[in-house]
């Protein structure tokens, strides 16, 4: 994402630096490696009693402050010395502890009927990592009464199995920034979209539905999907086939930021439980007017109705369609999913619009992927598109304009592969508009031929840009293979950002909203190269010797936890970008290049953090001894210090 207009300074409070500071500690950035306590239990709750025979739950806390994912049992026994597992299995539960987070874990327990009543200590393990709790072991029957006759003694049969646990997935997948967004007990791995849509009133018409396809990751009782239908009726919820009910409650960002309504909870009946590992489909029916998001920046996003003039609304008689663009959270304002970066999946849309009566009014509508199909059937024309490279939610369009749309395609030379490029415009566009947009259709070519031989082959099968026409959105966005401009116009060096973005934000992403700066970082690092080779040093020694102090005071690793300040010009765009100039001028441009193109061989279509950036850069720098010490020191600054970084690329001169 590119804002406009450029170089705008959101402020903050500032964070205490030694606040700053015990988070390197925490992370072990400082050292550059984990702790020696990289992981532990917390929060750690269970009952004090157990019945015998009876199923209780216990629930808790990893920890994991190593750059790693930690996989393996949370293990329950029962043991007669605290803080020691015990030889009394109560229940297990594998958990895969996300690097440098927090994972939430329910486990379900049982003492059996053998185990002797009295006073334990319940012990809960991840690897080493173990909490203690004393409880009481109670027998099932209640208060003796007076003994009876002995009848004759028949032999005990034996104990049936113990069926499956079922759960509701999380409802929140636990990002720094935006913390309600997200949810748990499944994985994405396609969405189908149809959308029966008027583009001049902004409704979606009955029959507009979303299919998600997903692979549950435990046994699921319930799950949840981030959508805020506000204006729109959800009129059914499906599971494989089965109408089930559902609830919808309030998606919190912060205090100040909630989003009434947009986390749709589905519950499920028992005869519709899904076993981990097992692959279902929850389809989703609605219709209504459609509303976009406002960030906690104040910006839209998401479905925005296309306006000539004003504000979207349903009585604005000057909007013509939609301007799709969803970073960070819109796509839930159009489509129910689990609407974070790193549940990626595969994409098909299909939309209906009217098939108007002059072709010069015809609707064009454009989706994620490439072109599959256009056909008319009585008065409505439906355009389907299909992702096949996995794509996060936000990455995704459904804009719909009269537009002069063409069809071109060019070929990258790096590997020599024809790419369709879609490219359109909206028809008010001006005579000076129009040439802006026809100079920037051609320049696509000379934009993927200059990054691919520095980067790896452009990474996805298509390309396009989309010149739009709307009132209200200040910024343009890096749409998988179809970058969006709010006007019929952009600037080139803005377009050069955009694509570098195809490569790093869109086939290499970030983990969570807190690692922003990977994309912007190096999308504005791109922007600087294609004015230039040296245009990217001359900006750090610019910047690193003009900057004020208060440019300095946000980390872009941190972002002072606040999600407005997300699209922070200076750290998250100017300050990411200076960090990895740095990096090339200490390791030289062969080492450099060789360092981008690792991203796209060991990343591609998946997610990174600070951690795996820290790995790859000192790897691929070859440095030893107190030069790579210092490039720990280096990366630990640039990203988390909230004052100016003292290491700089002259320090590790000989």
């Amino acid at each position: 994402m590119v804002s406009s207009p450029r170089f705008t300074h959101f402020r903050a409070v500032r964070n205490l630096a030694l606040a700053v500071l015990a988070l390197f500690a925490a992370t072990g950035l400082v050292a550059g490696q984990a702790s020696a306590a990289s992981i532990s239990l917390t929060k750690v709750k269970a009952p004090s009693k157990l019945t015998k025979g009876t199923q209780y739950k216990v629930r808790g806390v990893v920890k994991n402050k190593s750059g790693r994912t930690k996989k393996a049992s949370v293990k329950v026994t029962l043991s007669k010395a605290k803080g020691k597992p015990g030889r009394i299995k109560l229940g297990s539960k594998m958990v895969r502890a996300k690097k440098e987070a927090r994972t939430r874990f329910t486990v379900a327990i049982k003492a059996g009927t053998s185990v002797k009543a009295g006073r334990y200590f319940l012990v809960t393990c991840f690897k080493s990592s173990c909490k203690s709790k004393s409880v009481s072991i109670l027998d099932k029957t209640g208060p003796t009464g007076p003994t009876g006759p002995t009848g004759p003694t028949q032999p005990t049969g034996p104990t049936g199995p113990t069926g499956p646990v079922f759960l509701p997935g999380a409802t929140t997948a636990d990002d720094t920034l935006f913390p309600g967004i997200g949810n748990g007990g499944y994985d994405a791995q396609n969405y189908d979209i149809t959308l029966d849509y008027d583009p001049l009133t902004n409704v979606f018409n009955s029959g507009t539905h979303t299919t998600m396809t997903a692979k549950a990751t435990q046994n699921l009782s319930a799950f949840s999907l981030d959508f805020m239908p506000a204006t729109m009726t959800i009129s059914s919820v499906t599971v494989d086939g089965a109408v089930v009910p559902y609830t919808l409650e309030d998606l919190v960002i912060s205090p100040q930021t909630t989003y009434p309504d947009a986390k749709l909870v589905v519950n499920l009946p028992a005869a519709n439980y899904v076993s981990n590992g097992g692959t279902f489909e929850v389809d989703v029916a609605y219709s209504g007017y459609v509303t976009h998001v406002t960030d906690p920046d104040t910006s839209r996003e998401g479905w925005v109705r296309a306006c000539r003039t004003g504000d979207p609304s349903p009585t604005n008689l000057t909007c013509f369609g939609s301007f799709t663009v969803s970073e960070p959270i819109g796509a839930m304002s159009w489509f129910p999913s689990n609407n974070v970066p790193a549940d990626k999946a595969t994409f098909d849309t299909s939309t209906s619009v009217p098939d108007e009566l002059l072709p010069v009014d015809d609707w064009t509508a454009l989706g994620t992927g490439e072109f599959v199909s256009k056909v008319t059937v009585g008065a409505r024309t439906t355009w389907k598109w299909h992702e096949e490279q996995p794509t996060s939610t936000y990455l995704t369009t459904g804009s719909v304009g009269r537009y002069n749309y063409t069809v071109d395609s060019l070929i990258d030379s790096s590997n020599s592969a024809a790419i369709p490029v879609y490219n359109a415009y909206d028809l008010t566009a001006t005579p000076t508009q129009i040439t802006n947009m026809e100079t920037a259709f051609g320049e696509q070519s000379n934009i993927i031929n200059l990054f691919s031989p520095l980067f790896g082959p452009y990474p996805f099968s298509s390309g396009g840009l989309l010149g739009a026409r709307t009132t209200g959105v200040g910024y343009y966005l890096e749409n998988q293979g179809k970058v969006h401009a709010p006007s019929p116009s952009i600037p080139l060096p803005v377009l050069a950002h955009e694509y570098v973005h195809q490569w790093f934000g869109d086939a290499v992403g970030p983990s969570e909203w807190s690692q922003i700066w990977f994309n912007e970082g190096w999308a504005q690092w791109g922007e600087w190269y294609y004015e230039g080779p040296t245009v990217p040093a001359t900006q750090f020694d610019d910047v690193y010797a003009n900057a004020t102090a208060e440019d300095w005071e946000i980390p872009p690793g941190t972002l002072n936890g606040d999600a407005a300040n997300l699209f922070a010009e200076f750290p998250t765009y100017t300050r990411a970008g200076m960090m990895i100039e740095g990096y090339r001028q200490i390791v030289g441009d062969t080492k450099f290049f060789n360092f981008a193109k690792q991203f796209q061989i060991r990343f591609a279509y998946s997610t990174v953090d600070a951690a795996d950036f820290t790995e790859l850069g000192l790897e691929m720098s070859e440095l030893s001894g107190a030069k790579r010490d210092l490039l720990v020191q280096y990366f630990d600054e640039w990203l988390f210090l909230p004052s100016k970084p003292t290491v700089v690329p002259g320090d590790f001169l000989p």
